[in-house]
């Protein structure tokens, strides 16, 4: 439990500093370099006085020998390949998660920009409203290393942790430790999980949260351990930092922490530092942010989002299934489009039409491969989950191994139901990857588990589902572990042409520049530029000129006077068609004409590889 530990103490140790040095508007290089330090002090203290710990077991005599008979087992070696390919995926290829282009980047350009967090009241309202823990995790990497090619390891090092917290949560519950030894490699073998795992993405990294803090309460309750029961309040609270929709997840987790309060009592004022700590690590912040800017929590009043549901039955059928096609996905699926236009027309004309008017971002569509930006469990996870569930069932009925395990595992369901009842999003199955242990526990609990982990058939099955995921880990156009690019060059030079060809060389293209995927229209801007206006959709980065800038600014066109945006001190002007539009319903040569500038450039720029090229205006003022 050492690592876990660490991390869990570093994750809050950053996330605290953040908003710490914003409170003394020192978020800088300095303000981070000094927190680092004395947290690497603190951490030397921790390792001489716990260095004979299970947790340094691999520098032991002995310790390289027993990683190898860990892993030489087919089914923990699949897990260990796929950690290694996350590892040489993101070392290779530049960050290209949608959202953390999209806004997560931006969002810390800006505060880095000023000294500390700030309300930036911009179009793109998510870099306002959403939950902050794993920026405040990438901000250090990002502002005092000036790269995003390191961002990743976030994810790297929070994948590594998964097996170890789910044996130690699972068996700490009382599910068989046979049991939970084969999930504990499996289930980190799911899409959602697999793909985010060299990604900057946030959903998959605050899993290791929630298992954190059942295993840190499980074993205070056992040792009565103050250390542990704080561990508890402090995974707990990085897990809603991490995602405002983990919040349901709490309800479970009061299960196990309200028994913990003698304990925690034993020494009341360091529990009620803890407590404070804990507040400011978790979603609470923005949540009051977002009640002083918007007057509502979320920072969503109107619904603007439509992501809240009025009609708690269309939740709930809808998101569940969203996360049944997710849990159905194959890993390749050339009939994409075929399946996408059948799932439009139920949800618009067909017996889901209604359940569609209660949930309006319902999608039931699928990719031609799984993306990190909408997977769940996948066809692997998935079947072998739904199998073991019935044969388990058909063995030994609904016996169970632990009915703690099975009611917290009930508990896990409501949260569940809870979150599907308020929530529309059309990527459900990646926005609840920190449920899925908790989904599984009450399967594992039953006790024909235990004899099914040992027919052959079944493990045969297991290391299949494992595997399954597998060509779409090889060919994710986020990462391609093959010259995917290379490969379309060559069949193109021996004649081959085709839809299918044009279609993969676009996405390959596509996900190969997004990380900078403006730079482009960079490249146009006006020599000496300082500060540039920024007027693109919710949908389109400002990212690209933020990289060109050594001592500038961005400044969304929302936050300034639209009139006369020139008396910002604007040096000039970007901004896509559809984002001037929106803004402004106008055209960018009326807008130009408005504020008395003039297009510089214009160009088209394909952002998605589904979409069309959009058009980008570069506006500078009329000299005087």
């Amino acid at each position: 439990m050492l690592p876990a530990a660490l991390w869990i103490l570093f994750s809050a140790w950053l996330v605290a500093t953040g908003w710490f040095l914003s409170l003394l508007g020192e978020l800088n290089a300095g303000g981070y370099l000094l927190s680092l330090a004395l947290f690497t002090a603190l951490g030397f203290v921790v390792v001489l006085r716990k260095g004979k710990g299970a947790g340094f077991s691999i520098f032991r005599a002995g310790g390289p020998r027993r990683l190898w008979r860990r892993f030489r087992r087919p089914i923990p070696l699949i897990y260990l390949i796929y950690l290694l390919a996350a590892l040489i995926g993101g070392s290779l290829h530049a960050p290209a998660n949608y959202d953390g282009i999209c806004y997560r980047i931006p969002r810390i350009l800006h505060w880095w920009h000023e000294g500390h967090w700030l309300w930036i009241g911009g179009w793109n309202v998510r870099m306002d409203i959403s939950a902050t823990g794993f920026e405040w995790l990438m901000l250090p990497i990002l502002g005092l290393l000036k790269t995003d090619r390191l961002l990743f390891l976030i994810n790297l090092l929070s994948y590594a942790l998964l097996p170890g917290l789910i044996y130690s949560s699972f068996t700490r519950l009382g599910i068989a430790k046979r049991v939970a030894w084969y999930w504990m490699w499996l289930l980190p073998c799911a899409y959602c999980f697999v793909l985010q795992a060299g990604s900057i993405g946030n959903d998959t990294y605050a899993a290791v949260y929630f298992l954190a803090a059942i295993a840190f309460a499980l074993r205070s309750a056992k040792r009565g351990s103050w250390p542990d029961a704080a561990f508890t309040l402090l995974s707990a609270a990085l897990l809603t930092g991490a995602k405002a929709s983990n919040l349901p997840l709490l309800l479970p987790l009061l299960f196990l922490i309200a028994p913990l309060w003698r304990i925690l009592l034993s020494r009341p004022f360091a529990s009620l530092g803890v407590l404070a700590l804990a507040s400011v690590i978790s979603f609470l912040p923005v949540a009051v942010s977002n009640s002083i800017h918007t007057g509502d929590w979320s920072g969503d009043p109107q619904n603007k989002e439509s992501m809240k549901l009025k009609n708690p039955v269309a939740g709930v059928v809808g998101n569940s299934l969203q996360m049944g096609v997710g849990a159905i996905a194959p890993p390749l699926f050339p009939v994409a489009k075929t399946w996408n236009a059948k799932a439009a027309a139920l949800l618009t004309h067909g017996p889901l039409h209604s359940i569609q008017k209660g949930f309006p971002r319902l999608n039931l569509g699928l990719g031609e491969l799984p993306d990190e930006e909408a997977s769940g469990l996948g066809i692997g996870i998935g079947l072998l989950l739904l199998i073991s569930l019935g044969a388990a069932l058909a063995w030994k009925g609904a016996q169970v191994t632990s009915s703690h395990a099975a009611l917290f595992g009930i508990l896990c369901w409501i949260a569940l139901a809870a979150y599907m009842a308020k929530l529309g999003s059309e990527c459900t199955p990646r926005l609840v990857s920190a449920y899925y242990p908790g989904l599984i526990i009450p399967v594992l609990a039953l006790r024909g588990q235990a004899l099914l982990v040992r027919r052959i058939w079944w493990t045969r099955l297991a290391l299949l589902s494992q595997l399954v995921i597998l060509p779409a880990l090889l060919l994710n156009p986020a990462r391609p572990l093959l010259p995917v690019q290379s490969l379309i060059q060559t069949a193109e030079r021996h004649g081959l042409h085709g839809p299918a060809l044009g279609r993969l060389e676009t996405v390959y293209s596509v996900y190969q520049h997004r990380s900078d995927q403006l730079a482009l229209v960079r490249e146009h801007l006006p020599p000496g530029v300082k500060v540039i206006g920024f007027s693109g959709t919710a949908d389109e980065s400002e990212y690209s000129f933020w990289r060109g800038l050594k001592q500038g600014r961005v400044i969304d066109l929302q936050a300034v006077s639209a009139d006369d945006p020139w008396k910002e001190g604007l040096d000039c002007i970007v901004g896509s068609e559809w984002g001037i539009h929106d803004r402004f319903h106008v055209s960018a040569e009326e807008y130009a004409a408005r504020i008395g500038g003039f297009i510089l450039w214009s160009g088209g720029v394909r952002a998605f590889a589904g979409r069309e090229p959009v058009s980008w205006y570069v506006i500078a003022p009329k000299l005087k």
